[in-house]
């Protein structure tokens, strides 16, 4: 895990360093809006009318964040519990045990054999992906990449695994804290996990972000929201299974 000193764009969180994962199976593409809401309908599930960083919707939710999206696109403005909650009904109907991966998982996926800062190569490219201007922040439409907003999943070519959209399109819900290893405020008398990490990058933002050894933080410090209740217009997950 990690990138090398001379990768343009690292942070200072990515010092390179061996991990060891288990076998696992790990989802082609993020949880789509269509898989969302099969999931809403069968368990009866409300939908709240609650805040979504970065929704140009009035009233935000995962049916409307505020941009064009079908049953394609990965669902957003889904919290980390919310997630949970996802994988733990589908374990419940499949019979096997999905969950959300570890960043260790997620960087071995998105990596795809490369050490590389992008699976395709070490230049970000919208031939490849689906992200925002180089220099933050904005969505920005270019060749392939004709998507202002999320773009359908699988809307770019897979990396050596046959996975799609791990880097670029939506930031994805990973199970780790980023507590322990972070230089982060914590509230006083702090109980559990007050940030967890989301990896891949996102539409409308700068390449950087999306490299595959990078790690985003949420929510941001200082943010009103916290963990419990944290929902993003770019934020959506995929999920593993135990083999």
């Amino acid at each position: 895990m990690g990138s090398l000193k001379s990768e343009p764009g690292r942070f200072d969180d990515e010092d390179r360093h061996d991990v060891t994962v288990r076998a696992f199976a790990i989802a082609q593409s993020p949880v789509t809006r269509g898989q969302w809401a099969q999931f809403v309908q069968a368990t009866k599930r409300a939908t709240p009318q609650e805040p979504c960083a970065y929704a140009p919707a009035r009233n935000p939710s995962w049916k409307d964040p505020g941009f064009p999206q079908d049953d394609s696109h990965p669902v957003v403005c889904i919290t980390w519990d919310e997630a949970h909650e996802y994988a733990a009904w589908l374990s419940q109907r499949s019979g096997h045990h999905y969950r959300l991966p570890t960043n260790e998982e997620w960087e071995y996926a998105a990596r795809a054999g490369t050490t590389t800062a992008f699976p395709w190569g070490p230049t970000a490219s919208h031939a490849f992906a689906n992200y925002g201007l180089n220099e933050c922040c904005g969505p920005a439409v270019e060749g392939r990449d004709r998507w202002e907003y999320t773009s359908p999943v699988g809307s770019f070519p897979p990396n050596a695994f046959g996975l799609v959209d791990m880097n670029g399109n939506v930031f994805e819900w990973v199970e780790n804290c980023a507590d322990k290893f972070e230089k982060l405020p914590l509230p006083k008398n702090a109980k559990g996990c007050t940030y967890r990490y989301a990896r891949g990058g996102v539409y409308a933002d700068r390449p950087e972000v999306m490299r595959s050894a990078a790690k985003n933080i949420a929510p941001p410090p200082d943010d009103t929201m916290t963990i419990d209740n944290y929902r993003s217009a770019g934020f959506g997950f995929r999920v593993v299974r135990d083999l």
